[in-house]
């Protein structure tokens, strides 16, 4: 049976090796150049003029290759830097391409315009229609400008990540895919609920409206129930009612995971009792209770606290609702 040979992979220091000796022979061949361009040419006399001309395409010729295989070089390495740095920020690897593949192009327009100069050697002029392409082309291209900008801004930033909540331009939703142009989420409506509905956002937006990010660090949030209650309504025993009711509740079925997740870098008596708060308004009274909860579980126990709530305070003296007319 034929054995077939196993290629290795060629390591870093290898490669590393094959560029040094590239750039070796590159300064070299250069070196080589010039001592014959400085000393070489008064042996030929009078054919050295005609020979000097040819001399000055070659020289462009070796400008045009030198240049561009130093930028080809110093691409290849900042590249992996760039690229390792960011893995280990954690960030996704077709966030990583995509970045590294403008930074490429960039590094090549701004290396083909310094060729150009080097040559032609009209560094003025080249530097006066660069400003003005530029300029035309900044105000042509404003918004995919500022679009892409903001991508760099939320992608290095950590503005925000695929699966967090957030809500801009009165527009609230959970993220589900970002791109160098638009942010894409899923709507949700006041009650945490989806709509059903896409909505496509600009990067832009991240510099020109405020942004409420609900899930930054964690899916925690806080929530809460209000009770209204008449005037005429026992406030003192619905107040202890629904303290009670709900601390219960947050004691067996939230705190648990509650604690697992903040007690390691916060102080977790911040979050260990339920907060209530009392107040009136135009036509009664209120009652909150303020507790922590996994933002994708809310909705479900806001449901069962609240069938709670209504089975205990079915009492005499407390009198649910924001209306005074009662029997």
């Amino acid at each position: 049976m034929e054995k077939r040979e196993i290629r290795q992979p060629v390591s870093g220091k290898k490669k590393f090796s094959r560029n040094i000796l590239v750039l070796f022979i590159l300064v070299f061949a250069i070196a080589l150049y010039i001592l014959f361009k400085v000393y070489g040419l008064d042996y030929f006399g009078s054919s050295g003029t005609v020979l000097n001309s040819y001399i000055k395409i070659v020289e462009n010729a070796v400008i045009i290759l030198a240049v561009f295989l130093l930028a080809y070089l110093f691409i290849k390495s900042t590249k992996k830097l760039i690229g390792n740095h960011l893995e280990k920020v954690g960030r996704s690897k077709k966030n990583i391409k995509l970045f590294l593949n403008v930074y490429e192009s960039f590094v090549w327009i701004v290396v083909i315009f310094l060729t150009f100069s080097l040559i032609f050697k009209q560094v003025g002029s080249l530097l006066t229609s660069v400003g003005l392409i530029g300029f035309g082309l900044t105000l042509a291209l404003q918004k995919p400008i500022l679009n892409f900008v903001g991508w760099v801004t939320i992608i290095f930033g950590k503005t925000y990540h695929i699966g967090d909540v957030i809500s801009i331009n009165n527009i609230m939703g959970k993220v589900y895919d970002i791109r160098v142009m638009y942010t894409n989420i899923g709507e949700l409506n006041s009650d945490w609920d989806s709509t059903g509905k896409a909505i496509s956002i600009p990067n832009e937006f991240v510099f020109t409206y405020p942004l409420i990010n609900f899930s930054k660090g964690s899916n925690y949030i806080w929530d809460e129930i209000t009770i209204h209650l008449t005037y005429h309504s026992n406030w003192k025993k619905a107040m202890t009612i629904v303290e009670k009711a709900v601390q219960d509740y947050y004691d067996k079925k939230i705190k648990k995971d509650v604690k697992k997740k903040f007690d390691s870098y916060v102080n977790f008596k911040d979050y260990e009792k339920v907060i209530i708060r009392f107040g009136m308004h135009e036509k009664g009274l209120y009652i909150k209770a303020r507790y922590m909860v996994d933002f994708n579980k809310a909705n479900e126990i806001k449901k069962e606290i609240t069938k709670i709530l209504l089975d205990k305070l079915k009492t005499k003296d407390i009198f649910l609702g924001k209306t005074e007319n009662v029997a």
